[in-house]
This record gives C-alpha cells, structure tokens and sequence, in this order.
C-alpha cells in the first residue's frame, strides 16, 4: 500500500500513513484500532510488499492521534524485527509502563530466535496492551502450528479493490492510463505502482513501461511464487492464470478433482496473487495481475 503522489520519484518500496497519503483498507485499519484498544491481539498476515508496513504504521498514527483527544489511550511501539536488536529488546520483556500497544513488524524474523523465549513471551499478558504481529507466510504457518498463539485473532491483507486501486492512481494519471494500468497489474498496490512510476517516466508510451516495469518486478514475482507451499495452491493458481477469467470457486474445484479449493484460495488471496469478490451468482475468483501471469508462464514448470 502507498500514497498517490503526484512524483514519480518517490519510490514504491517507501511505506506510508496518515490522513493524505494511505490509500484503501482504512476499514480494516479501524477495525485493527477498535480491537488494539479492547486488548486484542492480531495476527496480521500477507504476501511480498502488501501493505504490511504501512497498515502498522498508519495503525500508529492511528493511536498518537487519538491520545491527542484521549491521553488514556495506550502509547504505540513499532518495532521492525529484521533487526536483532529490536527481537533482543522485545523478548527480554523490558516493556514500558504503562503497557504499550506493541506493533511488531516482520515477525518472521523472531523464527530466528530460541522457540522457548518466544513462547515465554507469547504467553505472558503482562508485556502489553495488545500486540499486532505482523508477517509473512512463515510466521503465519509457525502460529497456526502452535497452539500456545491460538488466542491470536487473524487479520489478512489482500490486493485492493478496484475502487481503491483507481483512488491509488487517480491522482497520476489520466482516465485512459488508468484502464491500462488496470489491464497490465490487476489491483495490487505495489504492482501498480511500479508500473506507474514506469508508465510517468515514458508518458505516452505504455509498449516500453511493461517490459521495464517486469524486469523491475522479478524479484517480487519470484518472492511471491517462494511463498507457495502447497501443491493445492500452485495448482490453482496455475488453473486461474491459463483461464483468464473469473472462475467460480465450485467450477475450480471440480476441474482439479478436489472438495474444496478454499484453503488454497484464501493463501493465493492473502499473498496477493488472486483475487475475490461476490457476484450475482456467488464468489468468484480471478488471477488478474496480467503482468505478474505473463512471468509465471513464461517461467514457472
């Protein structure tokens, strides 16, 4: 998730919150702020540059503005675990008093870390106000895992809805532009904008953006493709990318031969490879991130 900027030199790696700048889930992030405050904690989860970052530090703001208008309101801490010593400052429990909302940031990070210091941790309720745990595929299948995390109530990313990935670049580009952008990245916000920052860079020509933006986007590609583990998962995603439509959800599964494909679905969503909506006729599901399919086919066996 990121702000529609009117440059294109801000890059879209850099996080973003506040009032003028993030763009879409702010009904989620809400949502997260209501159950931060009864003493919820959250498992926040999604794919490869989904918006995590950003959701925890719009949350942030969130909360510093509401103890403007509420000084009992708990302080916010985010801690970004990639570094070592923000897990070391974290699981040797030195918290603040009163207890803060912590809001941890690459929480795969503390797989690192001794399984029995984070268990301690986790299960103590005495190091904060709530916590939201933010990750990505490795901290969500470590959670479910463990039942000691059982009390942790789940909260996943998807790609935006069309109204909010039109709110994203409506502010950069042009009607037409827009519907193009739409055609080569579905709704994804991190696609998106690379591919605008692409598309502003050569104005009027859209033939040049794609392959620029793609090379770019590899990397991306292949971390979100790292972050299938299933044979259910790739099979459906396989299935969506070579149909190019939507698909109902009972249609794909009768097609692979299974009961159900939702367990697979939900993973593809939340790693923001597919996406989901209803319909007249019911949900239906869609791979719709064409530049992302082209590099799937043209690379994955």
């Amino acid at each position: 998730m990121t702000s529609p900027v009117p440059s294109c030199d801000v890059l879209p790696e850099t996080p973003v919150f506040g009032a003028t700048q993030f763009t879409g889930r702010t009904r989620l992030a809400q949502n997260l702020l209501r159950r931060c405050l009864r003493r919820q904690s959250i498992l926040l989860y999604g794919g490869p540059k989904l918006g995590k970052t950003s959701m925890l530090l719009h949350l942030k703001w969130l909360l510093d503005q509401d103890r403007e208008t509420s000084p009992a309101t708990p302080t916010a801490l985010y801690l970004d675990l990639s570094d070592e010593g923000a897990r070391k400052q974290l699981l040797l429990g030195r918290g603040a008093t009163p207890a803060p909302i912590l809001l941890l940031d690459n929480c795969d990070h503390l797989l690192e870390e001794c399984t029995d210091k984070l268990r301690e941790f986790m299960t103590s309720a005495s190091h904060a106000h709530a916590i939201v745990w933010a990750g990505a595929r490795s901290w969500h299948d470590f959670v479910l895992d463990h039942r000691w995390t059982a009390d942790l109530r789940p909260a996943p990313l998807a790609v935006l809805l069309q109204r909010e990935a039109r709110e994203l670049v409506t502010p950069r580009l042009t009607p037409n532009q827009i519907t193009a952008a739409l055609a080569v990245c579905g709704t994804h916000p991190y696609v998106l904008n690379v591919f605008v920052q692409h598309m502003l860079s050569r104005p009027g020509d859209l033939t040049r953006a794609t392959p620029t933006a793609r090379e770019q986007l590899v990397p991306f590609f292949q971390a979100c493709h790292e972050a299938i583990r299933q044979a259910a998962e790739q099979a459906l995603l396989k299935y969506l990318i070579q149909e190019a439509r939507p698909i109902n959800p009972r249609e794909a599964a009768g097609i692979l031969g299974v009961p159900t494909i939702k367990s697979a679905a939900d993973t593809l969503c939340w790693i923001g490879l597919i996406s989901r909506w209803n319909l007249n006729e019911g949900a239906m599901l869609q791979a719709n991130c064409q530049i992302f399919n082209d590099w799937y086919l043209a690379t994955v066996r």
